[in-house]
């Protein structure tokens, strides 16, 4: 599995060069204040991530893969742990940097509020990992992100609507409580999630024909 971790690290770096121009476009605009960079790195991360899958299905990867010892099992496993690592170093590449431009900017570090928009969109990254993965073994690279735009615009569409007819000021007032437990919420809830798209994503691959 360590060979499979590897190879989608090694995919990863081949789009490295592509992602830094759009970083050090947020970051310019962070300086100017009319950005957060820690909203965008871990993100870049998982847009590199999903470029896996594309190479996987141009190449007929996993016609390959599934041959391996443990294939199938490893080939999922292996998505998303290496998912996890490069979010948990992206997500402290964010919190040094986002520290750094604090301080340059302000000779302070409000370091609260920069760890609140990180958990925020650490959060968000593992929603789309668990909402994405197991569209994406089921229906393809290309396909997957279609879909996920699709349901991602149709709950917020449904939202929007809901939010016209129900008082959504109780919801507010717990999520403003629990910002206070982020540390311990975020890491709980992110297990959750994972396990969950995890045992989805390896019974679609498991089943899946190439």
């Amino acid at each position: 599995m360590f060979g499979l971790i590897k190879k989608d690290f090694l995919l990863i770096k081949a789009n490295l060069k592509s992602m830094m121009i759009v970083f050090i476009v947020y970051l310019v605009l962070t300086f100017q204040g009319t950005f957060d960079v820690t909203f965008i790195v871990p993100l870049i991360g998982i847009m590199l991530f999903i470029s896996t899958f594309s190479y996987d299905d141009f190449n007929n990867w996993n016609s390959y893969a599934v041959t391996l010892p443990n294939g199938r099992k490893n080939v999922v496993r292996a998505k998303y742990i290496a998912s996890i690592i490069l979010t948990v170093i992206l997500g402290i590449g964010a919190l040094a940097i986002g520290i750094g431009i604090s301080y340059t900017k302000t000779n302070s570090i409000n370091l609260d509020e920069i760890i609140s928009s990180l958990m925020g969109t650490m959060l968000s990254s593992i929603i789309i990992i668990t909402l994405l993965y197991p569209i994406v073994f089921k229906f393809g690279a290309t396909n997957g992100r279609i879909i996920l735009f699709a349901v991602v615009f149709g709950i917020a569409g449904i939202g929007a609507f809901i939010a016209q007819f129900v008082d959504m000021t109780f919801i507010i007032n717990m999520i403003n409580r629990l910002d206070s437990y982020a540390l311990v919420a975020i890491p709980i809830i992110s297990v959750i999630l994972l396990g969950i798209s995890y045992l989805i994503s390896n019974k679609i691959y498991q089943s899946k024909e190439f």
